[in-house]
């Protein structure tokens, strides 16, 4: 008897040898109809408790018209309970059937978890670097018509400084003089600066890692290494930091910290022994004491001024992260305000506070702003473009 002739598809090539079996097919069926109900009652009753929601900005005839209530809506329902539960489900497999971390996240040397933003490649890179160190030069401009200082302090990657716990991961060769070609960008317009690189380095070397193994920040160590560097750099600067601040510094026990890039990686909602070992860190803590009361015999004290800080701080969450800002104004021993911003990037630190009351009602002597290497040469999207043409507001004095 001859064998059944396989199926063709109309161009006459083979679709498959045989069909699937019947309960196969049934079974697959089944399954993709109760996810379809599973996903609209989910949607319904995140609906229903005001998870999922319409604004009337997205109402409008323009919006549903160029597709934007659409994307929106998608976005929505795509952070609904019970996608977010199958994307999790999904991580979690990939992490344990085949090692992946998903797009953001890849493994090193064992336990060790880089950020794939540093390694990325981008299109216009070269452009995109020079174009920021011209929006920094036009920053330093404009304050210094305002008799306001500017120091630069490049955070290099995790990866360039753990460079050791890379093991088979790649990092692209045209990323190797991306924090050289910064920093002589910025001496070469004369912009002031602080290399972070060489003590972060050092450490790494002596075997007291800088970095967290499951995080894409700096360690307690290393935030204290940069934050001592930019202390020596602020006072070459010959800008007195004030009002004054004093510390006495404990450290806590010992405890577990699991990274950001286990969060990213969407593998955190696993048991302990299936993740990646979390850090072993201790936080130290920094009390402030108090200040006794200055005189009110000098020229800033009869016009107000003597409290208002001399210094802001700019920058990302590597200034919020493992007590970089209070080791750094323990290292002054001054206040030192704070205007980071996480996820801030290059400019929505600076963005933000060249805009605001803090900046305009009590301007610093000095700006300290903090930059991730991993930024520099990302694309420039529009609305960073449009503020690097007008950064700072012009004071009075033009």
């Amino acid at each position: 008897m001859n064998a059944p002739a396989p199926d063709r598809d109309p161009l006459g090539g083979y679709l498959y040898a045989e069909k699937p079996p019947r309960l196969a097919r049934q079974a697959a069926g089944a399954v993709f109809l109760a996810v379809l109900v599973l996903a609209a009652l989910s949607a319904l009753r995140d609906w229903g408790d005001g998870r999922i929601a319409v604004p009337p900005a997205q109402r409008t005839f323009e919006r549903f018209a160029d597709g934007g209530t659409a994307q929106y809506l998608a976005g929505q329902l795509a952070r609904g309970a019970f996608p977010t539960a199958l994307a999790d489900a999904e991580r979690g497999a990939g992490w344990l059937l085949t090692g992946s971390l998903g797009p953001r996240v890849r493994q090193g040397c064992p336990g060790w978890l880089f950020l794939v933003d540093e390694l990325a490649v981008h299109p216009h890179a070269r452009a995109d670097a020079a174009a920021r160190l011209d929006a920094v030069a036009r920053v330093r401009d404009r304050l210094s018509r305002q008799g306001i200082g500017l120091l630069v302090a490049v955070v290099p990657d995790k990866s360039r400084v753990e460079r050791a716990q890379l093991c088979d991961l790649y990092r692209p060769v045209s990323s190797a003089g991306r924090l050289d070609d910064w920093m002589a960008g910025l001496r070469q317009r004369q912009v002031p600066l602080v290399d972070l690189f060489p003590v972060l380095d050092q450490a790494a070397r002596a075997g007291q890692p800088p970095f967290l193994r499951t995080d894409t920040h700096w360690s307690e160590h290393g935030a204290r290494l940069a934050a001592e560097a930019v202390a020596q750099a602020v006072r070459r600067t010959g800008v007195a930091a004030a009002p004054p601040r004093h510390f006495t510094l404990s450290a806590g026990p010992e405890h577990e910290r699991e990274g950001d890039l286990v969060r990213l990686a969407g593998i955190d909602w696993l048991p302990a022994r299936w993740k990646p070992a979390p850090d072993r860190v201790r936080t130290t803590t920094l009390t402030a004491a108090a200040e006794p009361s200055a005189s009110a015999d000098s020229a800033d004290d009869l016009f107000g001024d003597a409290g208002n800080p001399t210094l802001a701080l700019l920058g990302t969450s590597f200034s919020r992260t493992s007590n970089f800002t209070p080791f750094l104004e323990n290292g002054l021993q001054a206040v030192v305000p704070s205007f980071a911003r996480d996820g801030g990037d290059f400019w929505g630190s600076a963005q933000q506070y060249f805009a605001s009351p803090s900046f305009r009602q009590t301007p610093p002597k000095l700006v300290i702003w903090e930059i991730p290497e991993r930024v520099l040469q990302m694309p420039v999207a529009p609305a960073e473009r449009a503020w690097m043409e007008d950064p700072v507001p012009r004071g009075p004095g033009g």
